[in-house]
Formats: structure tokens, C-alpha cells, sequence
């Protein structure tokens, strides 16, 4: 119901990249096109993983950013584009030298940094998924991006935070999912109270015989 086949992208839609840090785990990025009612379109993603779940390809910063400014540059949903940044706020650290942030800057790739209020995030992601009165959702997936259509499923609840994701799972791609869900922050959908029929004299709604 969230995946759908890619379309070509209007170029008045809004264009955003998340970011979900990681060397010895995945890193994690995504792209989404966000449409005149806010939905939100998980639209290309790379994501740093080897053929093991949930082990990174230990990429240096610098090749990160790089590849991800040459898909910037070369596809065609993402070319010219003004592209609005969000990540993990871990990435502005410099206690070890460069940050991550300032890194991916040197390549042209610029975030803000995302909110980290976890449970209000997975709320938001939550949100997203609801659907409405029509039966549509508020985001959706490109079936291309295979990454977080195999992640987001395996995310269970922690056994001591219950309310929380369980961080030992592979939650790179839902983590940069909830930063950008963060960003453009929505409200619940309210489900419409059913109509409550009070007399009934023609036994038009129900199917009690009367005699």
C-alpha cells in the first residue's frame, strides 16, 4: 500500500535529503519529493551496506559525500534542484577533528540538523503511514528504493524503552526516515465518527425483522 512504481517528478515539488550516519554499520541516504499536499515521496536512497544485513561498506566521509553530490548532479529527478538537507545532529562533532558535516559541505552537500526527539519522531513516521478517510497514506515509497523497504518492517519495539525502536536492529534507513519526518512535521489523522442512528421506525438500517 506504500510502494509504488516511480513517476517523473514535477519540478515545482519540493526536494529533500536525509542522512543517517555510519562506517562500521550502514549509512544511510535518502531523497524524497514532497507534492502540494505535503506527502512525501521516498524517491532514490544509497545506502552503505555490504551483502550482510546491517554491515557497512566502510566508506570514508569523503567518499560518502562525493558520490552522493555526483547523483546530485547526474540524475535527472535531482540535477539543478534546490536540495533541503536533514541528518543526524551527531554528524556536527569535531571533538576528533573534521566533522562528517563539514565534510559533506567541502562537496557542496549541505543538512540542517534534524531533530533527535526520538519518540516524537517515530510518532511523526507514524503519522505518514496513516491513512485517511479516502484510504491514502501521507508517504510513500519508489520501489526502487530497496533499502528501507526491507529495514522498515524488521523494526520491532525495545523490551526496556517500549515505546522506543529497538536501536540494535538495522535502523539506519528508518532513522534518516524519522529525521525527515521530523522536518516537516504533520498532525494525526482524527478518524470520522460513524453516524449514530438514534430511531430506526422503517427498519431501513438494520436487518431485525419486525412484526
Amino acid at each position: 500500500t506504500h510502494v509504488i512504481d516511480p513517476f517523473e517528478i514535477p519540478d515545482s515539488w519540493k526536494i529533500y535529503r536525509s542522512f543517517d550516519w555510519g562506517y562500521n554499520k550502514p549509512f544511510s541516504c535518502g531523497w524524497w519529493a514532497v507534492d502540494y499536499d505535503g506527502v512525501a515521496y521516498r524517491i532514490l536512497e544509497l545506502y552503505g551496506c555490504t551483502k550482510t544485513p546491517n554491515e557497512g561498506v566502510k566508506w570514508i566521509p569523503d567518499k560518502i559525500f562525493s558520490e552522493i553530490a555526483n547523483i546530485e548532479r547526474e540524475h535527472r529527478w535531482l540535477k539543478g534542484k534546490r536540495i533541503i538537507g536533514v541528518a543526524d545532529p551527531s554528524i556536527w562533532d569535531s571533538s576528533r577533528g573534521e566533522s562528517v558535516a563539514d565534510c559533506a559541505a567541502k562537496h557542496g552537500v549541505y543538512f540542517s540538523a534534524g531533530d533527535n526527539e526520538r519518540l516524537a519522531g517515530w510518532m511523526q513516521v507514524h503519522y505518514r503511514f496513516q491513512f485517511d478517510d479516502n484510504g491514502y497514506p501521507r508517504m510513500y515509497f519508489f520501489n526502487n528504493c530497496k533499502a528501507a523497504i526491507r529495514t522498515i518492517p524488521l523494526m520491532m519495539f525495545s523490551e526496556t524503552k517500549p515505546e522506543d525502536i529497538d536501536t540494535t536492529l538495522e535502523d539506519h534507513c528508518p532513522d534518516e526516515i524519522r529525521y525527515m519526518c521530523q522536518s516537516r512535521p504533520i498532525k494525526p489523522i482524527i478518524p470520522t465518527e460513524p453516524k449514530v442512528i438514534l430511531t430506526d421506525p422503517l427498519n431501513q438500517f438494520t436487518n431485525i425483522k419486525r412484526y
